[in-house]
């Protein structure tokens, strides 16, 4: 069974074959004109849209057991994605999916849907973001001069202006590039927790929750700071909000072996009322508010970076957090490293 799409060079589809809409549950009229990337997830070569390298080069492109690492499920497919010339010219491309696997596919991307809806409004929020974004760093400013003699200010102020500077930043490349195109940087992780204990530490205090952080000695790992900030924020802000008054937040790093590869592990645990059993973070099901997206973030990140989030809990013992990130130490050719 083949499923074929075609897009024009600004890749919104052009045609839509009866077998997508079977698939997809999206009619032919719902799905022309649109960019692909609206009605199914962004295939990507490498760091790059594949469908706009293939424009590019002029040439067909072959993804054998391509993974589409859906938000709620996953699947995978070979895909071939071939220009479509018209007078020598290329005018698009068409794209043909074969061998899908056995997963309930039409489900992954029905329940994919709702996410694909989130990132086309991703542009117009990162331009709002930017406007009350200069007036907090104008705040931050003001406070900072009016305020020099007190030390603990001083030193809240500069983590602000430092998270402000790295968000703009982020804004202005991800209007710019593809939000996989990450800046790596050597990063050390329990330096980044240590940023983030300060920055938590009023929304600890305020619920009069106790946070317990250990360090252990692992080396500086190649990863996109801001995202891994943002994924280990939206476990900790998780954590904090499931416990009650008197509770205690635990953050551990350590070192671990996998499969012959090296792995340095953050692990964030709370004492709150907890899920019953072990659960993987697809089953885990979103509220009207959105509650649980966090979590998907998070494992998207670290997938994007080699690696994976694991997810223990006990029903009224709490919940455990594991997020993996691969070390790649000189001369080692670890799994999944960018």
């Amino acid at each position: 069974m083949a499923y074929i799409f075609c897009t024009d060079k600004e890749l919104h589809i052009t045609s839509w074959d009866e077998e997508l809409v079977k698939l997809t549950g999206k009619k032919t009229s719902e799905a022309q004109g649109k960019k692909y990337s609206e009605v199914l997830p962004r295939i990507f070569s490498g760091d790059n849209d594949a469908l706009s390298l293939v424009l590019e080069k002029n040439k067909a492109l072959i993804l054998k057991k391509y993974d589409f690492h859906c938000l709620l499920d996953h699947m995978s497919a070979d895909i071939r994605i071939n220009p479509v010339r018209t007078a020598g010219m290329v005018k698009g491309v068409m794209v043909t999916l074969s061998d899908l696997s056995a997963c309930s596919v039409a489900r992954s991307l029905r329940y994919s849907q709702p996410f694909i809806d989130i990132g086309k409004t991703a542009s117009t929020l990162a331009h709002g973001v930017r406007n009350p974004l200069n007036a907090i760093k104008g705040a931050v400013v003001y406070l900072s001069e009016k305020y020099a003699h007190e030390p603990s200010f001083g030193e809240f102020a500069k983590i602000m202006n430092e998270e402000i500077s790295r968000l703009d930043k982020f804004i202005s490349r991800f209007l710019s590039t593809s939000i996989s195109d990450a800046g790596f940087t050597l990063t050390d992780i329990n330096s980044l927790l240590k940023t983030l204990e300060a920055f938590t530490s009023f929304q600890a205090h305020a619920s009069n929750i106790k946070s317990v952080y250990e360090f252990g000695d692992i080396p500086p790992i190649m990863a996109s700071a801001f995202q891994l900030e943002q994924a280990i924020l939206n476990v900790l802000n998780n954590a904090i909000d499931a416990m009650r008054s008197g509770g205690q937040l635990v953050v551990r790093t350590r070192t671990e072996t996998l499969s012959s590869n090296e792995f340095a592990v953050i692990e964030i645990s709370d004492t709150g009322s907890g899920i019953a059993g072990t659960m993987d973070v697809p089953s885990i099901p979103l509220d009207s508010k959105g509650k649980g997206f966090g979590l998907f973030i998070a494992r998207e990140i670290l997938q994007y970076h080699g690696g994976h989030l694991e997810i223990k809990s006990k029903k009224g013992r709490g919940t455990s957090v594991r997020l993996y990130l691969p070390i790649k130490r000189e001369g080692s050719t670890a799994k999944g490293t960018p």
